[in-house]
């Protein structure tokens, strides 16, 4: 089992649109435009992507390579996508993650379990 987590203020997000680019895909950024709230779901999202890339055991990090969707219930969940794809199919059989965010912080945990 392999573990990632990743805490940040939501006060660091920064809205410019070459930021929301370089960290989210173009699902994502649609998603986070639903809500009044976007600086705290861009940063859980952006800690999730962290926490998958530390669970992930990489060396670079890509955020876009690691999409995030919701189950009709909410619940998060995981899509990679080149190299990322590749690692997780050669090492890796199952990956879930949480996250969670208030008005000041965001917080993501993901689990790995391996082949």
């Amino acid at each position: 089992m392999k573990v990632g987590i990743d805490l940040l203020e939501i006060e660091r997000i920064n809205l410019s649109k070459k930021f929301l680019n370089k960290i989210l895909t173009e699902k994502e950024q649609e998603y986070v435009e639903k809500f009044e709230n976007k600086k705290e779901k861009i940063c859980g999202l952006f800690c999730a992507k962290e926490a998958i890339f530390k669970a992930l055991d990489l060396k670079n990090f890509k955020p876009k390579l690691i999409e995030i969707s919701h189950s009709a219930s909410g619940r998060p969940l995981v899509n990679l996508s080149g190299e990322y794809l590749k690692h997780f199919n050669s090492n890796y059989k199952k990956i879930d993650i949480s996250i969670t965010h208030n008005k000041t912080l965001a917080q993501a945990i993901c689990l790995i379990e391996e082949k």
